[in-house]
């Protein structure tokens, strides 16, 4: 009799035993199904903010070295630059724009070909200031002299430039903190199309060369 009851107290065990490890196992798969749940929504959700930082820091790049490009070769007014560099910015990169606009002084400047090349650029979520590598070049300058200048002759061309940017995130928007030129004429990519602003190389034009002809 003791043996059957402890037979049967030993299947009532295991049988508990069982149902303890079904719960656990059903506790552990809930969990994690939840935390990779989690995982994949954080993941999202900096992947997100990251692609968000890079295309508002590439606009605001692009967008602000094109308006100091214009304040050097048309003399637009500073206060356009607000919108995508500090002040501190503004003030310490003023000597280098008066530089390069000494060069076009006296000349109105009708039209270019403004183009940036942006070498390096990495922003992560949880960064507040970076910094990115540009190559800049304006192609195509066309203008004169104003009457006033009394002066003649061609536009000078702009030599390329490769800038650092420094960014920095203050009062929840990104603005350009610092541009400290790094070289002057740098290497430049080969174009992979045909540039439409170059000039077009000499070639010769051939001649037809004279042939007899026989006397019928």
């Amino acid at each position: 009799m003791a043996a059957v009851r402890k037979a049967s107290e030993i299947r009532a065990a295991r049988k508990q035993l069982r149902a303890v490890s079904a719960v656990r196992r059903s506790v552990f798969y809930f969990m994690r199904t939840i935390l990779t749940l989690l995982a994949i929504g954080a993941l999202c959700i900096l992947s997100f903010i990251s692609a968000s930082r890079l295309s508002n820091a590439y606009i605001l790049v692009n967008e602000g070295m094109n308006m100091r490009a214009e304040c050097i070769l048309k003399n637009s007014s500073e206060n356009d630059l607000t919108a995508y560099f500090s002040h501190h910015c503004i003030q310490s990169d003023a000597e280098e724009r008066t530089n390069n606009a000494a060069l076009y002084a006296g000349m109105v400047i009708s039209s270019y070909e403004y183009s940036l090349k942006i070498r390096d650029l990495h922003i992560l979520p949880w960064q507040i200031s970076t910094y990115v590598d540009v190559v800049e070049q304006i192609r195509g300058i066309k203008g004169s002299f104003s009457a006033e200048s009394g002066s003649s002759g061609a536009v000078p061309e702009w030599t390329p430039r490769k800038y650092r940017l420094f960014l920095r995130k203050a009062e929840g928007r990104w603005l350009i903190d610092s541009v400290e030129l790094l070289e002057l004429n740098p290497k430049l990519d080969v174009a992979a199309t045909p540039d439409p602003s170059a000039d077009p190389l000499p070639m010769i034009t051939p001649s037809p060369a004279p042939t007899d002809t026989p006397a019928p």
